[in-house]
């Protein structure tokens, strides 16, 4: 399975993906111990998702690019659905009740044609338009993150439930307490060309 990158990405999806995952989550903490598996789980959301955010991407590409000022532009958005009725006669053969064949012969049409007018035509246009495509795709991948304000700092847990006696003193022997800072993103692909390396050679199939 493969897609080819609208002018919108450039040469190749990838490089445009690689750059708004470091924008977004380059300083977020990796929700694993295990920098694989993390790579992995980005790796599937791509395989998952990222053809239809490719997809739908350029398809807003080509909204944009439609201008109602422009003739054939206003003709495209201006065209309505067509409804067309057919009235087909019996093509001299015996009629049979246990097919679903349609009949070749057609003796009468009636069309209904639907055209929209000037203002119309910039409000479906402006319906069809969606400013946030990438940034739902981008979502996808929030769950591969931890969601704690200072993971570098370590986490402090409360005392056992009726031990009043260490109440207000953390003990940093106890399995309770821990230092959970894990890699960022940034740390796991430090460039676009680790990235790409890992994306090509990590089993997932590429999509995008």
């Amino acid at each position: 399975m493969s897609y080819t990158a609208s002018q919108l990405f450039g040469s190749d999806a990838i490089d445009t993906l690689y750059y708004l995952l470091l924008a977004k989550y380059g300083n977020s903490s990796i929700l694993s111990s295990d920098p694989t598996q993390f790579k992995l789980k980005v790796f599937t959301t791509i395989f998952e998702y990222g053809p239809a955010w490719l997809k739908r991407a350029q398809i807003q590409e080509q909204l944009f690019k439609l201008d109602p000022s422009k003739p054939a532009d206003l003709v495209t958005i201006s065209e309505g659905n067509v409804q067309i009725n057919n009235h087909a006669a019996n093509p001299d053969t015996a009629p049979t009740t246990g097919t679903f064949d349609q009949l070749e012969g057609i003796n009468a049409q009636h069309t209904v044609g639907y055209k929209r007018g000037l203002l119309e035509s910039y409000e479906a246009l402006n319906n069809l338009l969606e400013t946030d495509v990438t940034e739902q795709f981008l979502d996808k991948f929030k769950k591969l993150f931890l969601k704690v304000v200072l993971p570098q700092k370590p986490l402090w847990y409360g005392p056992v439930q009726g031990d009043d006696s260490t109440e207000d003193i953390p003990d940093i022997n106890s399995s309770l307490y821990g230092n959970y800072r894990t890699n960022t993103l940034q740390q796991i692909w430090p460039d676009l060309t680790s990235f790409k390396t890992d994306y090509a050679g990590l089993g997932i199939p590429r999509t995008i």
